[in-house]
């Protein structure tokens, strides 16, 4: 049984219709899109419409008229369901001739519109594209095609014998055939050489244009060998005028450079006079600043000693006092040790500068006090760092949660989604979270750009445990039931939450031996396209809670 290819593809475009042979008759014509009928269905009144017309008709109504009206029957409205196939105009539409879709590549035949696909599949005209000039022609001229019309095909070279592309030839003959004929571009007469042997003639070209022998001199004449020479013989009076001249120059060169000599020789003494000043000079400077450096390294030593047990007494306070009365102190604490950091700084910057006539001298202070105050400045660093430790350290109990409960809010979205796309920086850890002040250490991490089957389309998040400093006291494997949200920015109801109960068996939830356990959560948390509207995403900001059920947790 043969397919009809609109029954294949009912909705063919206009542009996919066949060239039918003869004029359409009106009967074969739908009256909605006003082209062939495409798997005809008739109407109550005996009209036919062609199946994807049906939904325009109608549009968003339940009803809808004949759109012919030629009679009373065609005013009666119908529902979808009233509309049946019609076989017989389908047959009769699938047997109307039409041309083969490679009529201009010359084919003739009008097979009937249900034989179509299959003649064109097997038609000799249908075209296929040239290996070498990717031009289209029919299947049953593409031999000749490459024997004689493609641009590209191969033609030998009626001097050097190699085979050569055809649209080439032209290059060919004008830069790389060694065994073209080619005419002295000096002008040579009755000369025509070959292309290999045109370089070693043009070296003893009797007509190749050479400069005059006294060019060196300023002789500008440029002609062929011939007039050259004759110049050089009857030119003798003005070549002399030109070595006098030229002889003179040089003369007045030779006396500046030989003046210029004489005040590099005077230059030179008096730098090596200046050099032996500021040595000595230099010598003085380190017999002078000695005893201050001295002094300083006493006074440097006691004022880091002092910070040192100030620094330590306040890391103690801070793990056995309340947070609220550390962060009081901390405070006061800071705002000292940094201005004894700055005095000390302000009395290096001063020593640096103080020389035997306060600073003047030329000579500077010598590499090894240098090097000594480097050093004391290397240990006011070192005491920098542990002061920023430390407020680092103090920013951390602030923000810290001790009920099982991180909430997490993160800013500049779009910018980190970006980061996280050019792999700058891929995911994102919080700060830690605690079950209680003795309790288990949490954090979460999130990967803006997805992780896993995520990346790309989702907001993927995980649960972490980390190292604590009550782990020894806690039960282990983790056993909590943990609860991932993304808090709703619109309503305050729609939270976006997912709930699990750890797997025991997974080092996920084992004692942490590291810094931190694997992550483990949700790589499909929230698609992108759901995430990034008003509801969740406000100011570029986006809020993650998790809350960690702490039942059952004994207590140290």
């Amino acid at each position: 049984m043969e397919t009809s290819p609109a029954s294949l593809n009912p909705s063919l475009s206009a542009a996919e219709i066949p060239q039918f042979v003869d004029k359409l008759q009106e009967k074969y014509v739908c009256p909605v899109c006003n082209s062939v009928l495409r798997n005809a269905m008739q109407l109550q009144c005996g009209h036919q419409i062609c199946e994807i017309c049906i939904d325009p008709l109608f549009g968003e109504n339940t009803k809808a008229s004949c759109p012919v009206k030629t009679d009373e029957e065609c005013e009666d409205s119908f529902s979808k369901n009233e509309i049946y196939k019609d076989m017989c105009t389908r047959r009769e539409v699938m047997k109307l001739p039409v041309y083969c879709q490679y009529s201009e590549y010359g084919c003739s035949e009008t097979p009937e519109w249900k034989n179509l696909q299959s003649h064109c599949e097997k038609c000799e005209y249908k075209p296929v594209e040239c290996d070498k000039c990717q031009e289209k022609v029919p299947q049953n001229q593409l031999t000749v095609h490459k024997e004689s019309k493609c641009s590209y095909r191969d033609v030998v070279c009626d001097h050097c014998s190699q085979d050569v592309p055809f649209c080439q030839m032209k290059s060919h003959f004008e830069h790389e055939c060694l065994e073209y004929p080619l005419k002295c571009p000096n002008g040579c007469e009755n000369v025509v050489l070959r292309r290999i042997e045109m370089e070693s003639h043009l070296q003893t070209c009797p007509k190749k244009s050479i400069p005059c022998g006294y060019r060196s001199i300023g002789c500008d004449f440029f002609d062929i060998v011939e007039k050259v020479e004759k110049h050089q013989v009857v030119a003798t009076d003005h070549h002399l005028r030109l070595a006098v001249s030229f002889s003179g120059q040089t003369s007045d060169q030779n006396k500046a450079l030989h003046s210029e000599i004489e005040e590099r020789k005077t230059e030179i003494e008096t730098l090596k006079s200046t050099v032996q000043e500021l040595h000595h000079e230099n010598v003085k400077l380190k017999n002078e600043i000695q005893p201050l450096v001295n002094s300083l390294k006493k006074d440097t030593k006691k004022k880091l000693v002092t910070l040192t047990e100030r620094l330590i007494n306040l890391e103690r306070m801070v793990e056995k006092q309340p947070k609220r009365e550390v962060l009081e102190k901390q405070e006061q604490a800071i705002s000292s040790l940094k201005e004894d950091l700055k005095v000390c700084k302000e009395q290096i910057t001063q020593l640096e500068r103080v020389g035997p006539q306060g600073g003047s001298t030329q000579g500077g202070i010598p590499q090894d006090i240098k090097n000594q105050l480097k050093t004391n400045e290397k240990q006011m660093a070192i005491q920098d760092i542990r002061l920023a430790e430390l407020d680092l350290r103090f920013q951390v109990l602030e923000t810290a949660s001790y009920d099982g409960v991180l909430m997490w809010k993160i800013r500049d979205y779009y910018r980190r989604k970006q980061e996280a796309k050019s792999g700058r920086t891929l995911s994102l850890y919080s700060q830690p979270f605690y079950t209680s002040r003795t309790g288990y250490k949490m954090c979460a991490r999130v990967y803006l750009n997805g992780d896993g089957m995520g990346k790309g389309t989702h907001l993927s998040l995980f649960f972490v445990v980390m190292r604590g400093e009550y782990d020894a006291l806690l039960p282990w494997p983790f056993q909590q039931k943990v609860s991932l949200m993304l808090l709703d920015q619109d309503s305050f109801r729609r939270h976006v939450c997912d709930t699990f109960q750890p797997d025991t068996t997974s080092t996920s939830f084992k004692r942490p031996t590291t810094e931190m356990n694997v992550a483990t959560g949700c790589p499909l948390f929230i698609s992108h396209s759901v995430l990034e509207t008003k509801t969740f995403l406000k100011d570029d900001t986006i809020f993650i809670k998790v809350k960690v059920d702490t039942t059952n947790i004994p207590v140290p």
